[in-house]
C-alpha cells in the first residue's frame, strides 16, 4: 500500500505540496530576509541585514 501524497511530497521536499519554499533575499546585499525596506517611491532599498536603524539627532547635529 502506497503512502498518501501529501506524505509522499513531505519526505521528498519537506513540503506538502511538493514544491519548495521560496526563501525570500534582498537585492541589494543577496541575504535572506524576511523583511524588505521600501522608500517613498516604493523601490526596495534594503533587508533588516543591511538596513541599521540609527537615532537622527546623532547622526544629524554630530559634532565635527
Amino acid at each position: 500500500m502506497r503512502d498518501h501524497p501529501v506524505i509522499r511530497n513531505m519526505e521528498q521536499t519537506g513540503t506538502p505540496d511538493g514544491k519548495p519554499d521560496i526563501c525570500p533575499a534582498c537585492p541589494e546585499c543577496g541575504t535572506v530576509c524576511d523583511t524588505l525596506y521600501l522608500n517613498r517611491f516604493g523601490e526596495i532599498i534594503g533587508c533588516e541585514s543591511c538596513i541599521a536603524r540609527v537615532d537622527a539627532l546623532e547622526v544629524l547635529c554630530r559634532e565635527e
